[in-house]
Formats: structure tokens, C-alpha cells, sequence
């Protein structure tokens, strides 16, 4: 199609190109259709035309009309919808060309330097087992200049919005979620693998009543790993900070310290918050949380739920026990102290969930020869690393047409991005937070001008991971949108092990070595 017999729409179109969305064949065909009908129409009568065809979703055309076309196509996952922000970045609803499944895709900031190839051993650990609580961390990857993390995309409520709405959940209820959880902890930890931030906004109930943990492989990219981190020290502050109502106190106290014990403290916080209706430390400032952690038990769980067995209230307590070795062994010995408090299965609200044989035990998650923490294999012609189907017990969401909406026409928007700097956190040393402004981008000599759209609502969505704000007292700073072009690109792989390091004992001996030079030099003078 010739540029000239664009009309108004020729930027939008040359946006549209430059995304990647569609093929150039079948798109000049589309809006050469739509042009001959409506020869003088603007932009967003394009953009709703192609969102009414099924050819864009409302969020894909919303970004092009606002210029933010770039990001759009991440490797295999095209970006359908956002569907949340995190401590780490936007998640994104996408699908994936290699398989046609969906996936929550997490887009870290561009401020992020973390090295790709040990991320990729985090996702080569979860090829070798499956289970119906663990939702795998199965992609990782740089496109763009973006960094990008992928999960299966499944369907639930997560449940601090369920107790949000319901209040505290039935003893029976919140037991059975508790032994789905400690048998995927179980599975994990069995293969070297842990969570490090369990939390009630990671939990994820199916409308089969199955619980299932999201955001599984986070934790291990704060850990440093042979002197190389994984994750820049801005990401890894807010994350501490987003997950502190339920953090152990050992990662409180060291950031990169997290372990299967640490799994089963944050348990226990999830498991209290079922039964009462609230986190283990509710008030505060982020500072007197911690202390809390630290020094302080939580009021008795009795105090608000009296209808809470003794045996379970007892559990939680051992569960939150503040020194690692005074909790349980291993999650394996958990769910058999807590598989005598679950009663009567029939009475249980919602149900159990059937075993992937299809018979219905007395627990989720245990099949006849199963024993608790012990997945399937995955089959060997699996690729280690790649995006696969769901795992048994993780529903993919249904792919629904995205509602039509109009798109206004605005005056002309401005061709240069402004850059904005990751403002400090209160966590963080500040001279470990720089903040640099990206260089000025002109677009390309022959686009034309584009007027723009402003930002449009967005929509939510509850078929994802979505990481809550940080806690009151210590809020992280907002993040740029990770799609948005602000700056040169950064190298796929971060890696510095060649650098030369300089700690505080190395300046101390400088300073030192200094002082010493100067006195001798002024007693040579005095003499």
C-alpha cells in the first residue's frame, strides 16, 4: 500500500508496522479495506475498526495511539494485556508463538543488570518435575533491551483478595490450602528449588478450590550466586519491602538469605491471615515491622478466630517460630501434622480438588502411590528451559474477544520521551542508587508527524500474578513503564567477574596506609 493513500492514519499504520503485531501483508490489506470505506477517517477509527476485527486487543491499539509501539512483541510472547505491577516490573497477559498458550510475563525496568545465564539455571531446575500447587517458572530472556520472566497464565483469585472479600476462611478451608502449599514447598525443596516470597497476593485459588503458587523462581534471583546477583539491588530492596508482612526474620536481616526454612515461616504468616482475617503484624512502620519479625509474637490466632483448633494454633506458632531450627524438619513432616485437622473432606467449602486420575481423594494434590511432596517427572523430550503446556492442576485462562471501545482523537503529542530516573528507597545505602537521564531520541526522518492519544483507562484482571504495594511507612518508588523506549538498550548479559572490587576493609587500609605517609613526612619537615 502506498504511504500517500494513508491520510490521517499514516502514522498510526507506520506505528502498527514497526510494532511487529501483524504481518505487513495481511495489515495493508485490512486497512486498505477499512480505507476504501471510510477514506477521511482518523486513527482511532482504525484502531477501534482493528480491535472490533479481533486483529489488535484494546491494550495493543491504546499503546500504538499513544506511540508506545516498541515492547509489544517480547521473543515468542506477544503482549495482550496488562494485568498488574509488581516490585520487579508490569506483568502482562501474552501469548506465546511457539505454542499458542498463555502466559504472565513479568518486564523488569530498564534500570535492571542482572545476568540472563544464571537465570536460565533457575528455569532448567523446574523441567524435572511437575506438581498441581507450583505454577513453573519456564522462560527468561532479553528482547529489545527488556528483560522478561514467564509463567503459565492461570485462572483464580488470589487470596488475600478471597479473604478480602469473604473474611477469615473456615479452619478446614484454610488447612486443606495449607497442605496444597507445603506439598508444592515440598516438591520444590526436594529438587534444590525454594520460594523465598510466599505470601497471601502469590497465592492462587482455582475455581476447582486448588491452590497454586505463583511467582515461584523471584526469590532465587535475589540470591547472589557465586558473587554475581541476579537481580539489581534497587529490585531486590522493593521486593523486601513487598513481601515484608510475611518475611522470615533471617531474610530480613540479609536480603539474599533464603531457604526452605524461610518458606515455612511465610507459610505460617499466610496460614494465620487465613484464619484471622489479618497479617501477623499489622501496624506499624516498615522499621517497626521488621523489629516484629524479629523480637515480637503475634496476638493469638484464638483472639480473633476462636473456633481455630489448638492443635492448628500450635502449628502456626511452630511454623513462626523465630530461629529456623525450631520449625519443622521439612514440609513433608508439616503436612502430616496438619492432615488429621482437615475432617471431613465432604464438609470442606468448595470441595477438594480431584487427583489428575480423576478420583477424588481425602487431600489435593495426593494420588494413590503419591506420597506428599513427590511430583511427576516431566517427559524427557522436553526442552529444558522452554515454555511447555500447563502443568496437571494449572488451568490456562480462556481466551476471551476484547471489548470494543472508541478512541478519541487528541491534539498532536510530542515526539521526545522524557526519561525518568528511578527515584532512591529508604532500604538502600544512596550511593548505591544512580540515577541517570536517557539521551533525547529523534524519530526517524520519514515518520511522519503522529498527533497523540492520552493514556486510557486500564483494565484489571485477576488471572495473574499481582504483587500488592509495599506496606505502610516504607513505599518503593513507582518504576517507569518497562515498555515505554527511554533509553539505549542494555547488554543481554551482565557479567563482572573480571572487576576489580573495592570493600570497606580495602578503603580503611588506604586511609591508614595515608595517615601514615603524612606523619612520617611531617616529622622529616620538623627535623
Amino acid at each position: 500500500m502506498v504511504t500517500s493513500d494513508l491520510g490521517a492514519c499514516e502514522w498510526f499504520v507506520w506505528d502498527l508496522r514497526r510494532s511487529g503485531l501483524i504481518d505487513r501483508g495481511p495489515l495493508d490489506q485490512i486497512v486498505g479495506e477499512f480505507l476504501r470505506r471510510n477514506p477521511r477517517a482518523e486513527a482511532p477509527a482504525l484502531a477501534e475498526y482493528l480491535v472490533e476485527q479481533g486483529t489488535l486487543t484494546a491494550f495493543q491499539a491504546e499503546r500504538i495511539l499513544n506511540g508506545k509501539s516498541q515492547g509489544l512483541v517480547l521473543g515468542p510472547y506477544v503482549l495482550l494485556d496488562a494485568i498488574g505491577s509488581g516490585s520487579m516490573g508490569q506483568v502482562y497477559k501474552a501469548s506465546s508463538k511457539n505454542d499458542n498458550n498463555l502466559y504472565a510475563v513479568k518486564v523488569l525496568p530498564r534500570r535492571s543488570m542482572w545476568n540472563v545465564r544464571l537465570a536460565r539455571r533457575q528455569v532448567r531446575s523446574f523441567a524435572n518435575f511437575t506438581h498441581p500447587a507450583v505454577v513453573p517458572f519456564v522462560d527468561v530472556g532479553t528482547a529489545g533491551g527488556l528483560h522478561y520472566l514467564a509463567w503459565p497464565l492461570v485462572d483464580g483469585q488470589s487470596l488475600e483478595a478471597l479473604v478480602q472479600q469473604r473474611g477469615p476462611l473456615p479452619p478446614n478451608l484454610a488447612t486443606l490450602y495449607a497442605i496444597q502449599i507445603a506439598q508444592g514447598l515440598q516438591v520444590a525443596h526436594a529438587n534444590n528449588l525454594f520460594h523465598g516470597l510466599i505470601k497471601p497476593s502469590n497465592i492462587m485459588i482455582g475455581s476447582d478450590n486448588q491452590a497454586r503458587i505463583l511467582d515461584f523462581g523471584i526469590g532465587s534471583l535475589l540470591v547472589e550466586n557465586d558473587g554475581e546477583s541476579l537481580v539489581d539491588t534497587m529490585s531486590t530492596a522493593n521486593t523486601l519491602t513487598s513481601g515484608l508482612d510475611c518475611a522470615s526474620p533471617e531474610s530480613i536481616m540479609e536480603p539474599t538469605n533464603r531457604t526452605p526454612a524461610g518458606d515455612q515461616y511465610s507459610l505460617g504468616c499466610v496460614l494465620y491471615f487465613m484464619l484471622t482475617g489479618r497479617v501477623p503484624f499489622p501496624e506499624g512502620s516498615a522499621v517497626e515491622k521488621m523489629m516484629a519479625h524479629q523480637t515480637r509474637e503475634p496476638a493469638p490466632i484464638r483472639e480473633f478466630a476462636p473456633d481455630v483448633p489448638p492443635e492448628l494454633e500450635d502449628i502456626v506458632k511452630k511454623l513462626m517460630a523465630k530461629s529456623p531450627e525450631a520449625r519443622y524438619p521439612s514440609c513433608e513432616e508439616l503436612v502430616e501434622a496438619l492432615e488429621p485437622l482437615v475432617g471431613d473432606p465432604s464438609k470442606i467449602p468448595g470441595g477438594v480438588p480431584p487427583s489428575p486420575s480423576g478420583s477424588r481423594p481425602a487431600l489435593a494434590g495426593l494420588s494413590s502411590g503419591n506420597r506428599p511432596g513427590l511430583g511427576s517427572r516431566s517427559h524427557p523430550s522436553q526442552k529444558p528451559g522452554m515454555p511447555s503446556h500447563a502443568p496437571a492442576g494449572v488451568a490456562a485462562a480462556p481466551t476471551t474477544p476484547p471489548p470494543s471501545r472508541a478512541f478519541p482523537a487528541t491534539p498532536a503529542r510530542p515526539t521526545t520521551p522524557t526519561a525518568r530516573p528511578p527515584l532512591p528507597n529508604p532500604l538502600l545505602d544512596p550511593a548505591a542508587v544512580t540515577a541517570s537521564a536517557a539521551p533525547v531520541r529523534t524519530p526517524p526522518p520519514l515518520e511522519p508527524a503522529r498527533p497523540a492519544v492520552p493514556n486510557l483507562p486500564t483494565r484489571g484482571n485477576t488471572m495473574a500474578p499481582v504483587v500488592k504495594t509495599a506496606p505502610v511507612g516504607l513505599s518503593p518508588p513507582p518504576s517507569p513503564d518497562p515498555l515505554e523506549d527511554t533509553g539505549p538498550a542494555w547488554a543481554e548479559e551482565a557479567d563482572d567477574t573480571n572487576k576489580p572490587t573495592f570493600g570497606t576493609v580495602g578503603l580503611i587500609a588506604a586511609a591508614v596506609l595515608v595517615m601514615v605517609v603524612v606523619y612520617f613526612g611531617a616529622t622529616l619537615l620538623m627535623k
